[in-house]
């Protein structure tokens, strides 16, 4: 994947227009500030919130169409940026997008800042910030060409900067994220059948690209949120397989997901847990065997295949962990320690 060329990202000023009198120092209060639809954030009310204080937090309205302005086509892209540097115990990486404008990852491949920023306004279910993810028609920061659309940051690394790349000596490692889904929700990974009476196999085979990604372990794996079927149900699959609980995406809420991959056979667990849930429940388990010799590195964000009939699509990403263990990246990207249950139902 080509991720070279260290082009540096239009970032955008954004427009705001705050209340009278709001301050930085008056985040610690009750703020309102209002617009920012070129940048994608709602309503800011309460920020001072913790995990936790779900009954007193106001929720502002996600912004789920079009925002960001056009773009220019060519490479967008920037590297080597700076990471989180206070982690807790047994967490290796984790994003701060209110501190940090590239969360912390050391990548970003993106249009614009625009296209994946924090949303002041809408947080997830916990209390904490949210990433909105906008993918506009043609939206290729790689210029690849390829009818492929994507706005992802990618490669974790340590408090010092160091990349954290997974290789089959990774021992087992945690993952933690949550994502939200509006009920408009699109996403689309069809087989080329669904492009009928379109011959797919003849010609440009780019024509009939059709994936929704929204985790990858590049070249190992990753989960996509689409339909899989014309007209069909939004599912969610990782590494191709369904969930035990019939993997529907619960659009208009978020869910909370942790990941365990020991790296050292490929056997994979995913853990779920819907908005109001207390407990995670083992949805998957299985495994993608780990080539030798390789290594593999996470990309978060929209990576879709371009036949979308000029569909925008938009989602919003919570707080991402990796750590050595469940509870560990839990507190980090959730706030919680409630567990999970103990089987695949």
């Amino acid at each position: 994947m080509k991720h070279h060329g260290h082009s540096t990202l239009q970032a955008r000023p954004c427009r705001t227009s705050p209340a009278r009198g709001v301050t930085r120092s008056s985040l610690l209060g009750v703020t309102l500030v209002v617009g920012l639809l070129n940048c994608g954030a709602g309503i800011l009310m309460g920020q001072a919130a913790r995990a936790g204080d779900e009954a007193t937090l106001p929720r502002a309205h996600p912004i789920a169409f079009k925002t960001c302005l056009p773009v220019a086509p060519g490479a967008h892209e920037e590297y080597r940026l700076p990471p989180t540097k206070r982690l807790a115990d047994g967490v290796s990486f984790a994003t701060d997008w209110m501190g940090n404008q590239n969360g912390g990852w050391f990548g970003v491949q993106a249009m614009d800042r625009c296209r994946m920023r924090p949303d002041n306004g809408f947080l997830t279910w916990h209390g904490m910030e949210a990433v909105r993810v906008e993918v506009q028609p043609n939206d290729d920061p790689l210029a690849l060409h390829a009818n492929s659309e994507r706005a992802e940051v990618l490669i974790m690394q340590d408090g010092k900067g160091n990349q954290l790349k997974e290789t089959n000596k990774s021992g087992t490692q945690y993952y933690a994220t949550s994502y939200y889904f509006p009920e408009s929700w699109q996403g689309q990974q069809l087989p080329w059948s669904a492009f009928a009476p379109l011959d797919c196999s003849a010609g440009d085979q780019n024509r009939c690209n059709s994936w929704s990604f929204v985790w990858q372990f590049l070249g190992w794996g990753g989960m996509s949120a689409a339909q899989t079927s014309a007209g069909g149900p939004q599912l969610y699959r990782f590494n191709n397989m369904p969930f035990a609980n019939g993997s529907r995406v619960a659009l208009g809420k978020w869910t909370d997901f942790v990941f365990s991959v020991e790296w050292n056979s490929g056997y994979y667990r995913v853990w779920r847990r819907d908005e109001g849930g207390e407990k995670f429940a083992l949805v998957l388990m299985g495994m993608t065997p780990v080539p030798a010799g390789k290594d593999f590195y996470i990309k978060q964000g929209l990576y879709r295949g371009g036949n979308v009939g000029g569909r925008t699509d938009v989602l919003w990403i919570g707080p991402t962990a990796r750590g050595t263990n469940f509870a560990a990246v839990e507190q980090q990207a959730f706030g919680t320690a409630n567990g999970s249950t103990s089987a695949a139902h």
